[in-house]
């Protein structure tokens, strides 16, 4: 996700976020980047898989070989699996029912997929995690542990901070693209410990429009030739069509509201509808904003390295332009 792409995960479960008439003004001035590092990818960037693909099996087998109900269903999959992207509370535990009972129609179509476990998901998880350390030319050590697990087709991989240290990231393997949803989480978790940027579900429009942008752009990079859409990501048939429709309604609503920092900000923003009467305005806006930079001389490993307090400058500058260029 959580929501799609969502990188403040609420992760675990059981098993272990005037009409005027003067001429409009310019467009201000691209802000100069400062040089990229010019260091080397850090070797002490380390991956631990943890592969729960089995576990969920275990359940499945089970459930079709008993022919379970969907109450049975349910006290199995609590049983021999458990594993699901809500948060561990009862009102997690009740998505996660819905989630199970929507997806159990699903799971068979997916079934190649789901028995081929991480050893089906391309690049491979070592792979494209130094794919994305060299993209952003990351120089701190970081431990990334990633779970690969079976969701309920609802698209929410994610990135959370672990307890004991690094970063938990976690990909849902029945989904269509896991290599790029992969790729994506990953460039959350580095970035997060490049710049020391919160992983909280609460921080400022501007900083998820910044990270879920650099996400976005940094999985194209890496996996060039697919449509915009596949980049961005729908958490509905025809958002991104929508949102097209509606870019200059988007980002005028979206610009007053950068330094905002309120759970319900963030929701309205991501998974609720903004004033632009569309969902996930700030997907929308950080696919423009991060491209925006790019094209004005940033770097990936200098956009990586962007902390938060820059953030929202950086976004209302970029705003500013894209408003005064459509």
């Amino acid at each position: 996700m959580g929501y799609r792409f969502a990188t403040a995960a609420l992760l675990l479960t059981s098993l272990l976020a005037a009409n005027a008439q003067t001429a409009a003004p310019a467009p201000p001035p691209a802000p100069a980047p400062p040089p990229s590092p010019a260091v080397p990818t850090s070797p002490s960037v380390s991956l631990d898989v943890v592969d729960l693909t089995p576990k969920f099996l275990a359940f499945y087998d089970e459930a079709q070989k008993e022919k379970a109900n969907p109450d049975q269903r349910w006290e199995l999959w609590k049983k021999l699996y458990g594993f699901a992207a809500v948060p561990p509370t009862p009102e997690g535990q009740a998505i996660a029912r819905k989630l199970l009972d929507a997806a159990w129609p699903k799971y068979p179509a997916a079934l190649d997929r789901i028995r081929q476990g991480v050893q089906g998901i391309v690049p491979k998880p070592h792979d494209a995690l130094d794919q994305v350390s060299t993209l952003l030319a990351v120089d701190v050590p970081i431990d990334v542990r990633l779970f690969v697990y079976v969701g309920g087709f609802e698209g929410n991989a994610f990135t959370a901070p672990a307890k004991d240290g690094g970063v938990i990231v976690a990909i849902p393997v029945e989904e269509e693209h896991p290599g790029l949803l992969m790729t994506h989480e990953f460039t959350h978790a580095l970035e997060a410990e490049q710049a020391g940027l919160s992983l909280d579900w609460r921080r400022s429009i501007a900083h998820t429009i910044f990270a879920e942008g650099l996400a976005m752009r940094a999985t194209q990079s890496i996996h060039p030739g697919e449509a915009d859409v596949v980049y961005v990501g729908e958490a509905s048939p025809g958002w991104y069509e929508r949102a097209q429709a509606k870019h200059a309604q988007i980002l005028a609503d979206i610009t007053p509201h950068l330094a905002e920092d309120s759970s319900e900000a963030v929701m309205r923003y991501t998974m609720g509808k903004g004033g632009a009467g569309v969902e996930r305005e700030a997907y929308y806006t950080g696919w423009l904003v991060i491209g925006d930079l790019l094209n004005h001389g940033w770097t990936f490993p200098r956009l990586a390295r962007v902390t938060d307090p820059e953030m929202t400058k950086l976004c209302a500058e970029s705003l500013a332009r894209l408003q005064q260029a459509k």
